[in-house]
């Protein structure tokens, strides 16, 4: 029997209006009822998960960061925290200047992104960042000077793709010039970048260690390639029907999409 199941929050778990069905909500409070230990897995820091998500009674853990960290509601702080190196994360954020990208910065939950010379966050984040977050955002005109004054790791550093831009140089310039980076992508704009063997799928392995269950006994779903690792990781894994073709490689179940209730549908297959 299953007794974790992570998943992915922006096109698995959540509509493309960012809400949970009705029909979601009650799938996992009847597993969880029974013990079943619920972790969102986002890109996401956990300050951002949706309020909808939030006020579900049986939430307590998130992880969060792309694997950078998972966090207890309940304690109010973090159990497992992977982050990238204070100096290093300076380089990085000093090297980004010079390509398409828009920067943000993770520290300790909250982002540091790219503004105006009057520090308001720039009008193209704005428009592509995800809905209902941006309470989290706070802007700098050059965030690399902002980050520094923080004194902190970075949790996650995450690039917006400029007008213009390659998605794919991106990555591979990056991954080039820092071998001891993990660089993937969660979406046709986003550059998601976090220390090297940092990802979803190491970040499940050692919720499961610290929860005395094994991995084995984990199901995983997601949609984009950075849940892939988390995908490898779980005893059973589920790609949601818009998942992209790369992500469906690494799917033991094909599901219903995201719009369709993909996750409550296995939930009451597996869970009768």
């Amino acid at each position: 029997m299953y007794r974790v199941i992570a998943c992915d929050l922006d096109g698995t778990l959540l509509k493309d209006d960012k809400t949970i069905s009705d029909k979601t909500k009650e799938a996992l409070k009847r597993i969880t009822d029974d013990g079943v230990l619920f972790l969102p897995s986002t890109g996401r820091t956990h300050r951002e998960l949706p309020q909808a998500l939030k006020e579900l009674p049986f939430l307590r853990y998130a992880l969060c960061c792309n694997g950078g960290a998972v966090y207890d509601y309940a304690a109010d702080r973090y159990i497992y925290e992977d982050s990238i190196p204070y100096e290093l994360a300076i380089e990085v954020l000093d090297y980004a200047k010079r390509l398409t990208v828009y920067e943000t910065v993770v520290v300790n939950g909250e982002r540091i992104v790219q503004g105006d010379q009057n520090d308001e966050i720039v009008d193209y984040i704005r428009k592509v960042a995800v809905k209902g977050i941006l309470f989290n955002f706070k802007g700098a005109y050059d965030v690399s000077k902002a980050f520094k004054e923080k004194g902190l790791n970075a949790q996650k550093i995450l690039l917006y793709l400029a007008e213009g831009g390659n998605r794919d140089e991106v990555i591979d310039d990056l991954s080039n010039r820092f071998p001891e980076l993990s660089v993937s992508s969660s979406g046709p704009l986003f550059i998601e970048v976090n220390i090297k063997g940092v990802d979803k799928g190491k970040a499940l392995k050692n919720f499961c260690e610290l929860m005395n269950i094994p991995v084995a006994e984990s199901m995983a779903f997601g949609d984009a390639e950075n849940d892939i690792s988390m995908l490898d990781a779980a005893g059973l894994a589920i790609v949601m029907e818009n998942g992209t073709d790369n992500t469906k490689k690494h799917a033991d179940i094909i599901c219903a999409s995201n719009n369709d209730d993909g996750v409550a549908q296995i939930i009451d297959e597996y869970w009768k």
